[in-house]
């Protein structure tokens, strides 16, 4: 499989860079209101949240950087899957929620198993070249 046909590297490119701005900024917001941020995932029973919520952020950051810029893309993608299979179900646990909030928490699970989905899909793109990408290893 490569990037031959008619601007397929270019949208390549476009996905990477909008995949990268959501996780990016999550990973961003998390540190910079890293107090409220550990907090929040104290209060759903996040393990060691102290500890976990700045690791798994800049773990995050890492591999959203990795994507971005075509650098290491398989330890990338599997750094950002490895942070959403491992928060979603603490944080965005709606089977124990009701009401608005389970609808709020099953949004937010269902959207971090599709990024999941993306990051994977990411995953098994690593071992070809990549369009405007540094091509380390790649």
């Amino acid at each position: 499989m490569a990037f031959e046909t008619a601007a397929t590297g270019e949208l390549f490119l476009i996905g990477r860079i909008a995949f990268a701005a959501i996780l990016g900024y999550l990973a961003i917001g998390n540190l910079l209101d890293l107090e409220g941020t550990v907090a929040y995932a104290e209060s759903k029973g996040a393990p060691l949240a102290s500890i976990s919520v700045p690791v798994s952020s800049l773990l995050l950051l890492g591999g959203v950087v990795s994507i971005l810029v075509g650098a290491y893309p398989l330890f990338g993608a599997l750094a950002i899957a490895a942070f959403l299979v491992g928060i979603t179900p603490v944080m965005h646990d709606f089977w124990n929620a009701e009401g608005m909030d389970k609808q709020n928490e099953q949004i937010h699970f269902l959207k971090n198993v599709g990024l999941a989905g993306v990051a994977l899909v990411f995953a098994a793109l690593a071992g070809i070249e990549w369009p405007y990408a540094l091509g380390v290893g790649m």
